[in-house]
């Protein structure tokens, strides 16, 4: 039986050509309204063409996809409502970390995450009062598992994950349901990097039928949801957590305990220790980020520590030295990378490990989230990532090591109603840690994400439940030369 989509208004961005082409298409063979956005005018005409030359109603948007509100009022002015949004625009600038610069950074995350952003908040007040509406974001199989030379591009595609997992927590009510794809198609973008025998065995055609199933009133129940496809094949990618390891929460619990060994911590030999290494902690004025520089500082290493509060970097700083330890204090934004890495070798000559931990929260709902509000997550969590970690890498690519450590959430991989920016941030962390893995092996650079649970400035907001078990992350006045020893608590949902 073939679906009828008769009454229903659906957006397709980026449908110039290629999947979104193939989109808008087939909803208009099965009677759909359809607005064909596209920076190409001439291309999406083309396709307006293509549908009204067989009876279909289709109208063209030129918009760009960040100008969501202009995008959507295009279906409001010539079929009065939407009904369904099909979020495809996109673009590439494949470079290495190293080689890349901060405006194909910028313009990737505005076209594939911004974009998806701008379109959905306004259609979701219309999705709302009509209490119906579909959503499909797409991400890449870049985003979810990494690839070489796409930092940029596999950080936003990973980010509309954590989106669209959050979208589908705060739709349930309103029978907003919002799912996400990770295509193998040919399309005029994947034409640039995938040979012509491959792109006859992956047609957009193929994708296209579990778009409209998905979206289709009497569609499967499906929400929240990430699918990846291709040449015929579908199946949905889900988390899987590892039996994991318990450590016992004391002063034995040190980058030297070995698990499984309670109590106490069996240590290691030889002990890790960081003497010589100079390592830079953002967002280390209070909570994880003082934590990591006490604990970086008592194990030898020269410590960075960066926070816009000078108050709170400065109070950091005297504690490490009057403990022993070797300390300076960075007081500048995380996106300042460059400066805080200047500071690094102004201080100690070079520097061997970057722990990413800044953040800030703007929980709101959805509909009452504001465009600053959205803009200020994504720099201080992903953009303040992306600009140390460039400022390190030649350094560390030239000393042949590096670590690095980006900060994720737990909730990234389930969603949760309020925190869209705060998810798809964190998410975006996680895959792009893949790609700057990905570019580190020869170098002997190394990336890893800590998704984490603690008492925290910043988490102090939400998860009071954390802050008994982690109320003394730090004694009030360590000493270096004595068995004090930050306390730390990692915590599953099932153990603590």
């Amino acid at each position: 039986m073939s679906l009828s989509f008769k009454g229903h208004t659906v957006v397709v961005t980026g449908a110039g050509g290629g999947l979104g082409r193939a989109y808008a298409l087939a909803y208009a063979a099965r009677g759909a309204n359809i607005v064909v956005n596209d920076v190409s005018k001439d291309a999406a005409q083309k396709v307006v063409d293509e549908i009204t030359s067989k009876g279909g109603k289709a109208v063209v948007n030129t918009n760009s996809v960040a100008d969501g509100a202009a995008v959507i009022q295009t279906a409001i002015d010539a079929f009065g409502g939407v009904t369904i949004l099909i979020n495809n625009a996109g673009i590439l600038r494949d470079k290495s970390l190293k080689n890349i610069t901060d405006q194909e950074w910028d313009i990737i995350q505005l076209v594939h995450l911004k974009g998806a952003f701008s379109c959905t908040k306004a259609a979701w007040p219309i999705f709302r009062k009509q209490k119906f509406g579909r959503i499909i974001n797409t991400s890449s199989a870049a985003g979810l598992y990494g690839n070489m030379g796409q930092t940029n591009y596999s950080a936003a595609k990973m980010g509309l994950v954590a989106f669209t997992k959050t979208l589908a927590r705060e739709g349930v009510k309103y029978n907003i349901k919002a799912n996400a794809i990770a295509p193998i198609a040919a399309s005029p973008m994947t034409a640039t990097v995938m040979p012509p025998d491959m792109l006859k065995a992956v047609g957009p055609e193929f994708i296209a039928p579990l778009v409209l199933a998905l979206t289709h009133p009497e569609g499967p129940d499906s929400t929240g949801r990430v699918y990846e496809l291709g040449a015929g094949y579908v199946t949905e990618i889900r988390w899987e957590r590892t039996k994991g390891a318990l450590f016992r929460t004391d002063d034995t619990f040190t980058p030297s305990a070995k698990a499984a060994s309670l109590p106490p911590n069996d240590a290691a030999k030889p002990e890790v220790r960081y003497d010589g290494k100079t390592v830079i902690v953002t967002g280390a004025g209070n909570g994880l980020g003082r934590a990591y520089s006490h604990m970086f500082a008592k194990l030898g290493a020269n410590v960075v520590v960066n926070d816009v509060s000078e108050k709170g970097a400065k109070a950091v700083v005297d504690e490490i030295t009057k403990a022993g330890g070797k300390a300076v204090a960075a007081v500048a934004s995380a996106e300042d990378g460059e400066g805080i890495v200047k500071t690094a070798l102004d201080a100690f000559g070079g520097v061997h490990v970057l722990i990413a931990n800044a953040g800030i929260l703007r929980d709101k709902s959805f509909l009452a989230m504001t465009e600053k509000e959205w803009d200020d997550v994504i720099a201080v969590h992903l953009r303040a990532t992306y600009k140390c970690t460039k400022a390190c890498w030649p350094i560390f690519q030239k000393q042949k090591y590096g670590r690095i450590v980006t900060t994720c959430s737990t909730d990234v991989m389930a969603g949760a109603t309020g925190v869209h920016s705060l998810f798809v941030n964190r998410a975006r962390l996680s895959p792009r840690r893949e790609r700057i893995a990905a570019q580190g092996p020869q170098k002997l650079v190394r990336a890893k994400p800590a998704i984490r649970a603690t008492g925290s400035k910043c988490a102090r907001t939400r998860n009071r439940w954390v802050l008994r078990a982690c109320a003394s992350t730090i004694p009030a006045s360590p000493s270096y030369t004595s068995r004090a020893r930050p306390s730390l608590c990692v915590r599953t949902r099932s153990s603590c």
